[in-house]
């Protein structure tokens, strides 16, 4: 499991805005309701969603991260309650809320069936949630798989994980866990001043982070990281600098009143 808190997320996370606010839009919060901010990171969704006068509880399992989040909503004078948590053991009574947001969290649970089964448990009878997934397409996808091919190679070993990106995958997990769902697609643009400049962002991830050592000692780092700068500079869509468009895609769900 990847400690989250690891390198400067907060980076990437600047990215994702724009994510966070379609989320929040396809939500159509009304003031007052009870949200739910699910692996908040550091806070992106919450605070928007506080700022349409929502009532926010932000949860992530990463301690830095959190500490991040609630300096921000300080800054703001947003009124977001950040806590410690585990996607898969939410710490919430049955029904606790109208809505559940996770931008590029709830993806990343190790336990995808129990992650969802969580997230509607905490849900009202009636409520909706929006979990944003990525697509596998485009320049960063490719990037990704570059480094997650150098990894199996050096460690003998493939993460499995739920394909959020496979709709009919979707419905039918949904459909276990008492979920109508609905599919809204998305592009986000990326930009830095170079594709070099964008690797050395990536490569702050806590993901990259946590496994460049293991390339470091397999002796194929460097190799990984030639390979994934020109997949960038193949797929730039700026020739004075660096951009590229990501698609990702909103997944709607509603509780079904029993």
């Amino acid at each position: 499991m990847i400690d989250w808190g690891l390198g400067r997320y907060e980076r990437t996370a600047v990215e994702l805005e724009p994510v966070a606010a379609h989320a929040v839009a396809v939500a159509d919060l009304d003031p007052g309701e009870r949200v739910v901010d699910l692996a908040t990171g550091t806070g992106n969704a919450a605070l928007i969603a506080a700022r349409r006068g929502a009532a926010v509880t932000g949860l992530d399992a990463a301690e830095r991260l959190i500490a991040v989040a609630r300096e921000r909503a300080t800054e703001t004078d947003a009124d977001v309650d950040f806590r410690v948590g585990d996607l898969h053991s939410l710490p919430f009574d049955d029904r606790s809320f109208d809505v559940a947001l996770s931008v590029f969290g709830l993806i990343f649970a190790d336990d995808a069936e129990t992650a969802l089964a969580e997230m509607m448990r905490v849900l009202r009878s009636g409520g909706r949630a929006v979990v944003s997934v990525w697509i596998p397409a485009g320049p960063i996808d490719a990037m990704n798989g570059v480094f997650a091919r150098a990894m199996a190679a050096a460690t003998g070993f493939t993460p499995s994980r739920f394909d959020w990106h496979d709709s009919d995958a979707v419905r039918a997990l949904s459909a276990r866990h008492g979920a109508e769902v609905s599919f809204h697609p998305g592009e986000l643009r990326i930009e830095a001043e170079s594709p070099e400049a964008f690797l050395a962002t990536a490569e702050d991830h806590p993901m990259t982070v946590a496994g460049l050592p293991i390339l470091e000692r397999a002796g194929t780092a460097e190799t990984t990281r030639k390979q994934a700068l020109a997949v960038l500079r193949e797929g730039n869509e700026d020739s004075s600098r660096f951009r590229v468009t990501n698609p990702y895609r909103l997944i709607g769900l509603q509780r079904q009143t029993p």
